[in-house]
């Protein structure tokens, strides 16, 4: 069994099932842009170009279950420092793959590893888990900078506990349009 990928999380087989199915032009693209995602190169993932693409190739995954696969087999390998041959290793171990899924991955981990395992990103993919969130609607009535002026914003208050499990509480403020673009993304 293998030694990394030991605790998977749920829909973890079938999203192997989706990455076995997909083209390798495809699958490397998205590695790809996984990979410059846990970098912080790419701000949003592209589900819905993503998801577009697999309609048209007639797969009939979610993107996102694909994507979340991807990344968290990056995230694991990373956390682990593994060679790409150690990695291929591991991913054979733990579940039914294809030759084909197996050698784009190892290309694009061979091109990311050095990156994706440098120290302070590895400590970064170090996910903690969201506890609770909240918010209000509030309206800035004048600042410094302006007398006038009556803007709407949110004020989000999240709890998320860190990966050693300690509660941590943040908060942030959005103007109703960031709101927006992040609400349609969740």
């Amino acid at each position: 069994m293998s030694l990394v990928f030991t605790d998977v999380p749920q829909g973890f087989n079938s999203a192997v099932e989706a990455l076995n199915s997909l083209p390798q032009d495809i699958l490397a693209e998205m590695c790809q842009d996984a990979a410059a995602f846990l970098q912080y190169k790419l701000a949003l993932y592209p589900l819905e170009q993503y998801q577009k693409c697999l309609q048209s190739a007639g797969i009939s995954y979610d993107a996102k279950l694909i994507f979340n696969a991807i990344s968290y087999i990056f995230r694991s390998a990373a956390k682990a420092k593994l060679p790409a041959d150690k990695l291929i290793t591991e991913l054979k171990s733990s579940l039914c793959w294809k030759e084909a899924t197996l050698s784009v991955i190892k290309h694009v981990w061979n091109e990311q590893a050095r990156l994706l395992c440098s120290s302070d990103l590895a400590q970064t993919l170090n996910v903690g888990q969201l506890v609770d969130m909240k918010w209000k609607l509030s309206v800035g009535v004048s600042s410094s900078a302006c007398r006038s002026l009556n803007s709407p914003y949110i004020t989000a208050l999240v709890t998320v506990t860190d990966p050693s499990g300690a509660l941590l509480t943040k908060s942030f403020e959005l103007t109703i349009g960031e709101f927006k673009v992040i609400y349609r993304k969740v």
